[in-house]
């Protein structure tokens, strides 16, 4: 697969290949211990790693609104040559974004592959709207963008890129399980029951690597253990962390 793009007099060819390697195919029942990596996605932080990584949207945020003001401005004119400039903004956009995006999927890949993560899970997409309302177009595009750079980068490297059922995981504490909204207010965690305080986006990527260990749990597996990876140490499906020597913040 390939994109072949031009954007401010520069040409740019974003090409992927796959790599097929010897036993591929080894079904999932007889690998060895698995790890994974979290990632919750979102309006203010684009990517956020259950390692503690936190990739800003703030560039991204900046870029649309910056590219919004312009189309504005071009649809006021109404002339045919306003017209040709509004999709020449909007080929400048798509080209823009693209490269960041690429960048994200390969520092994400980077990620997993530095902690031995055999994984990387992702929410569902399918109700992304519903589920972060305040996301545009522009976002839900890049959420579904970034996943498939992702899924297909990571085959390249023996990770594998998963999604999981999003249910609670924004609103879920991941030190005691308990549940409620105003367990979470904007980019603040504070659990309404044992106190337990995190930035909302990091506590709801672990969970969204909890959740595929449930998942796993409940699968034939052959009993091959899996754990989330942490900023320091990991989690398992038990609640249980395994750290060198401090405790996981």
């Amino acid at each position: 697969m390939a994109h072949l793009q031009y954007r401010d007099g520069d040409w740019y060819l974003h090409a992927s290949m796959r790599k097929v390697e010897a036993g591929e195919g080894t079904s999932e029942s007889e690998s060895k211990h698995r790890t994974v990596l979290g990632v919750d996605l979102g309006v203010n932080n684009l990517a956020v790693a259950s390692t503690g990584r936190f990739w800003s949207a703030g560039e991204f945020n900046h870029w649309r609104r910056e590219y919004e003001k312009r189309r504005a401005l071009l649809q006021q004119c109404g002339s045919r040559h306003a017209h040709e400039n509004i999709e020449s903004v909007g080929q400048k956009e798509y080209g823009r974004f693209e490269i960041y995006l690429h960048t994200v999927a390969n520092e994400l890949i980077e990620e997993a592959i530095e902690n031995d993560c055999s994984h990387i899970v992702f929410e569902d997409l399918t109700h992304i709207r519903e589920n972060i309302p305040e996301a545009t177009w522009q976002h839900v595009w890049a959420f579904r963008r970034l996943y498939e750079y992702v899924e297909y980068k990571a085959k390249e490297n023996g990770v594998e890129a998963v999604q999981v059922d999003p249910r609670n995981t924004s609103k879920r504490c991941l030190t005691c399980g308990f549940t409620h909204d105003d367990n979470r207010n904007g980019e603040s965690f504070k659990c309404q029951q044992c106190g337990y305080e995190n930035h909302a986006d990091y506590n709801a990527s672990k969970n969204i690597g909890l959740q595929y260990l449930r998942r796993r749990q409940n699968a034939d597996d052959g009993g091959a253990p899996v754990d989330v990876r942490l900023n320091r140490g990991t989690l398992n499906v038990s609640g249980e962390y395994a750290h060198p020597a401090s405790t996981e913040a």
